[in-house]
């Protein structure tokens, strides 16, 4: 069982900026919980406020469930509640406690975070960078799922274990002042930003607007602190002058036919039986077969791993017949006499051009199927992003377009026309049980099928319907 570090109530209130009741026979806190539907005896409940419910509706289910106190606002306490006595610290605000709360985890750690923001490529990266860690020290806590935001990962930071070597912590956002929150409560000892592209441009604008709030992570990272991106990074300039400021060390990794200057090169051959061998740090690397979009991900995870003191040694040895699978990114799954490429997880502009490159460049004749969902929070131009994006799968020699969504999923359809594609061969759907119906109806059984969409959109549905079909 994992250690948890365990915080004195007295002092917890105190760092809460909250007071203390009812709390004569509590010495302390140890483990939190949000929901009380998945409360445990003897945690402490924060009565969050989310965009659909308030904590507080919940309070008599969390302590009639055993919780062991709660940090509460006190005007927001059922009525029902009042004269109850449970240990109780009332704050001014409980989703700021919760963030309070979870920077004083991280003061309290002796180990190394290592963060990870970017528009693509957050989810694998951590994934990856949290394999290696395990395989180095075997203690490390690392982001569930995408809970990467201002409630998920406060959450990571108290859940973790006081024993790991490693936190590996991934910071999204969809706002602006989000990031630069998140790198306060976590002060990540190293930072992998993974690109800056369109995404969240609901709110966000535009990629300087990304730039500008990707950016702020650096503002909870300490001076001489590495922060390693792609040489080809968007807005490098404005990213430098950010890190002057900081005094946070930019350190640059690309693969070594790229055009691009940078302090780490991988040089990438192919190995006597086709697995994946490569240059790195001036030693040959060993991980077995690793597909190009996943390469990336992983020479930003070693470069950010040798910056923070790994030596090269170690990382040979950590990456040698290192399994690279992640759920729903990129992830190829065998259909009859083809295969499904299950990239369901999320979609932005960037993402979507990527892995159509990575399919490219792996199979460049085989025919290809686009299943594709609408890609999501990309503001007022968001049925132009999504016909370019028609555009870039008709380029990619594509044969045929199956699309989910009405005005979005147009949009997909119109680029596709406007750059030459049939319009016999691009069909748009409303309901997902037809368009799994017209693809078991219109599909050959070969080539190779791309599904790809925002998480709104559940396109993993459509993947779990096919794959049971073909079982």
């Amino acid at each position: 069982m994992n250690k948890q570090i365990v915080y004195p109530l007295e002092a917890l209130s105190q760092t809460l900026n909250g007071q203390l009741l009812h709390a004569k026979n509590a010495n302390a806190a140890v483990s939190v919980c949000i929901d009380s539907r998945t409360l445990q005896p003897g945690d402490w409940f924060i009565c969050i406020r989310g965009e659909r419910t308030d904590g507080h509706l919940h309070l008599e289910q969390a302590l009639d469930k055993g919780a062991a106190g709660a940090v509460v606002q006190p005007e927001r306490i059922p009525e029902n509640l009042h004269d109850r006595e449970f240990p109780q610290i009332r704050v001014p605000d409980p989703n700021l406690a919760l963030r309070e709360w979870a920077s004083s985890a991280r003061s309290m750690f002796p180990g190394k975070v290592l963060g990870i923001t970017g528009s693509n490529g957050k989810t694998s990266t951590k994934e990856i960078l949290a394999r290696l860690c395990r395989r180095l020290d075997g203690m490390v806590d690392a982001t569930h799922g995408n809970l990467n935001n201002l409630i998920g990962v406060p959450l990571t930071l108290l859940g973790a274990s006081s024993e790991s070597q490693w936190w590996v912590i991934e910071m999204g956002t969809n706002q602006f002042g989000e990031i630069g929150e998140l790198s306060r409560i976590s002060r990540p000892d190293g930072v992998i930003l993974t690109s800056i592209a369109q995404s969240h441009l609901e709110f966000l604008k535009n990629t300087e607007g990304v730039v500008r709030e990707k950016s702020d992570i650096m503002k909870g990272m300490s001076p001489g602190s590495p922060l390693v991106l792609p040489a080809d990074v968007k807005h490098l300039d404005f990213i430098r002058k950010q890190a002057t400021q900081a005094g946070v060390k930019i350190i640059r990794y690309a693969l070594a036919d790229a055009d691009f200057d940078a302090e780490w090169k991988l040089k990438l051959r192919e190995g006597t039986s086709g697995e994946t061998v490569f240059e790195l740090f001036g030693e040959e690397f060993h991980p077995g077969k690793v597909n190009p979009l996943q390469l990336r991900n992983l020479a930003a995870s070693l470069v950010l791993l040798y910056e923070c003191g790994v030596d090269q040694g170690q990382l040979q040895q950590t990456v040698s017949g290192l399994e690279l699978t992640v759920p729903g990114r990129f992830e190829w799954k065998r259909l009859d006499r083809g295969w499904l490429v299950d990239d369901t997880y999320n979609a932005n502009p960037g993402s979507f051009r990527g892995v159509l490159d990575s399919i490219r460049s792996m199979h460049s004749s085989e025919s290809l199927t686009v299943v594709a969902g609408p890609m999501a929070e990309l503001g007022k131009d968001a049925k132009k992003m999504h016909q370019e994006i028609g555009e870039s799968i008709r380029h990619s020699g594509c044969s045929k377009l199956l699309v989910l969504g009405g005005t979005l999923g147009e949009g997909y359809l119109e680029g596709w026309k406007s750059s030459g594609g049939s319009t016999n061969d691009a069909i748009r759907f409303e309901d997902l049980g037809e368009l799994t119906d017209a693809f078991h109806n219109c599909w050959n059984k070969e080539g190779i099928v791309l599904v790809k969409g925002s998480r709104s959109a559940a396109m993993e549905r459509f993947v779990n319907a096919v794959i049971t079909k073909n079982q």
